[in-house]
């Protein structure tokens, strides 16, 4: 039985393929997707006249989290265990939509939270200033949630 492995106290357990830093730029780049993203809706620069412009930040912006976020866990997974568990990750982002409707419900409540950001921007008009401060908290809430998820999406199944 030469060619047979065996596990012994003497085997080093598999770790984790991915470091931080992976993780963290997957998350910079779902953050900087969906930063962008409310920039150009608020910011009128997708056109969207013949649409409702609440279908942005609360059906939009909810379902590419949804798929960015699915896309990152999935690779997070494969690279640190080598094999994916689908529904599982699906199970993971699923909550994605929850903290993003919360977050513009927040908006919608409390306009003042847009204020800091939007003092920047001196010169341009309202919808710019409402696309930077859209896109500075989307960016911020996708980043944050996405790293998370993907410290979440390493573990590895027994």
């Amino acid at each position: 039985m030469a060619g047979a492995s065996k596990v012994t106290s003497d085997t080093p357990q598999k770790t984790s393929g991915v470091n931080g830093g992976i993780r963290i730029v997957l998350a910079l780049l779902v953050g900087i997707a969906l930063g962008i993203f409310m920039l150009c809706w608020d910011a009128n620069f997708i056109a969207h006249e013949s649409i409702p412009d609440w279908l942005g930040p609360y059906i939009c912006m909810p379902l590419l989290a949804m798929i960015l976020g699915y896309g990152s866990n999935c690779l997070i997974q494969q690279l640190s265990c080598g094999q994916v568990q689908w529904m599982v990750q699906l199970n993971r982002v699923s909550i994605a939509p929850i903290p993003i409707i919360l977050l513009w419900l927040f908006l919608y409540i409390a306009p003042g939270m847009r204020w800091p950001v939007e003092g920047l921007v001196q010169s341009g008009s309202p919808a710019l200033r409402k696309g930077l401060s859209s896109g500075f908290y989307a960016f911020w809430m996708g980043l944050y949630f996405q790293n998370m998820m993907n410290g979440a999406a390493q573990m590895c199944p027994v």
